[in-house]
Order: structure tokens, then sequence, then C-alpha cells
């Protein structure tokens, strides 16, 4: 989708960050880019289970924002890496290959446009509570 101009680089960028952390709260294997793919490492379970919460946190709170339509369709493209003829199989098996293929496709770039803008959302609730926080006086 990338290289066909579906999506751009924010896209890319949120629909990788939701497949690591997806990954990460899930199974605890935090994944590290390396030159030749994906390289997969098991994280040491007692000093990670703080940041598998916030990534699973932050996941409800994707869904509750995109919906779970959105999410399953998300889940199935990233968490399960399904391609488009799959997907459409799965979610629309009265309609013709082509079509539904189509349909699928144009779906996904749309998701993920509105992944990147939850990305962007929550990122900047956060740094408003952490504003908030930071001006609290410590005497209370």
């Amino acid at each position: 989708m990338y290289d066909a101009g579906d999506i751009g680089d924010d896209e890319l960028a949120a629909a990788d960050r939701l497949y690591r952390e997806y990954v990460f709260a899930s199974l605890g294997v935090v994944e590290t880019p390396s030159s030749d793919g994906r390289v997969r490492e098991r994280g040491d379970i007692h000093t990670w289970m703080m940041g598998r919460g916030q990534c699973s946190a932050r996941i409800t709170q994707i869904r509750d924002m995109l919906g779970l339509c959105a999410h399953v369709r998300l889940e199935m493209l990233l968490a399960r890496e399904m391609s488009f003829s799959v997907m459409a199989r799965h979610l629309y098996p009265a309609l013709s290959e082509g079509r539904a293929r189509m349909k699928v496709s144009a779906q996904c770039a749309l998701l993920l446009e509105q992944l990147a803008h939850a990305y962007e959302v929550l990122s900047k609730k956060k740094n408003r509570k952490n504003l908030v926080n930071d001006k609290l006086p410590l005497d209370i």
C-alpha cells in the first residue's frame, strides 16, 4: 500500500507501531528491526510488565476510538499479517474476489489513516497530562 501511494509515512509508522505494541502486549516479545527483517527477542517478564500493560491499554484505547470492526481489520492486516485476498474471503464471502479485495484494500488504507490520527490524539493527551502533572505543587 505504501509503494502504491495509498498510504504515507505517518500511516506506515502507525501500522508498524501498532504491530510492535500488539506483539509486545500479547506475547511479551520485542521486535527489533534489522537489515534482514524482523528479529524476535524475548524480554524479562518482570521488568517489562508495566510496558506490556501500557501497550495493552493503548491498544484498548485505539479499539475504543476506532470501533471493534476497525480493530478486527487492523488485527487481521497487521497482527495476523493476512493478505487482502484472505481478508476479503473472510469479510465478503459473497462478493467476487477482485471486488472484495478492492473493498478491503480501500478500508485498510482508510483505517491506517485513522490509526495515525488516533496515535496523534493519544500523544497529545499524554503530553497535556504530563504538562499538568509537571505544574502540580510537590507539597500536596
